[in-house]
């Protein structure tokens, strides 16, 4: 008997916990230019604990996703989810070391143009049940990559209002997708032998 658990409905409810919580972080720090050592540590631990969760479930899915199904889904879902929870961490540890995000910044803005080339493609192969929903969150997710780069290289408080931006409507279509896969996840579990 194989025990397989698809955790994919939760762990989209987390990535738009993150990006809304990313977006908050850019408009505080940045557009209202809040630079406070107590918010910066605050939100440093929840940046180290979600990006956590979302390095650990995109190793998963890239390693251990059973086949048949594996191979093409592992790349899809985990590699862009590994590279975006690595991330996370990686700003988190800048914040708390008070370290510059510039570094974080960089590998935020190669793992975006990633993150929008495993959408393309996964939207082109038509690999979810709804390839156009999928598309657009890892899109939103590449865009808020890329735009990471020049918030922290020049803390422009009109590129944080476009970052906040992105970041909210991604984690809404996160949630969009994430909340009805609950259900089918769920009748689909309650019916396997």
């Amino acid at each position: 008997m194989t025990v397989f658990s698809d955790p994919l409905a939760a762990n989209l409810a987390m990535i738009g916990t993150m990006f809304f919580g990313l977006a908050a972080f850019a408009v505080y720090r940045y557009f209202l230019g809040k630079d406070k050592e107590e918010v910066n540590q605050s939100f440093s631990y929840f940046l180290l604990g979600t990006g956590f969760y979302a390095l650990i479930y995109g190793l998963f899915y890239s390693m251990l996703w059973p086949e048949p199904e594996g191979g093409s889904y592992s790349i899809l879902f985990g590699d862009p989810l590994a590279l975006f929870g690595l991330a996370t961490l990686l700003a988190g540890a800048i914040i708390i070391k008070k370290g510059s995000l510039s570094f974080a910044g960089f590998f935020g803005f190669f793992a975006g143009i990633y993150s929008i080339v495993s959408g393309y493609e996964g939207y082109l192969l038509k690999m979810t049940q709804s390839p156009i929903a999928m598309f657009l969150l890892y899109l939103g997710a590449g865009v808020s990559g890329i735009l990471v780069l020049p918030l922290v290289l020049t803390k422009n408080k009109w590129i944080a209002v476009l970052t906040a931006i992105v970041l909210v409507l991604t984690g809404i279509v996160a949630f969009v997708i994430g909340i009805p896969a609950v259900g089918e996840h769920l009748s689909g579990f309650a019916h396997a032998p």
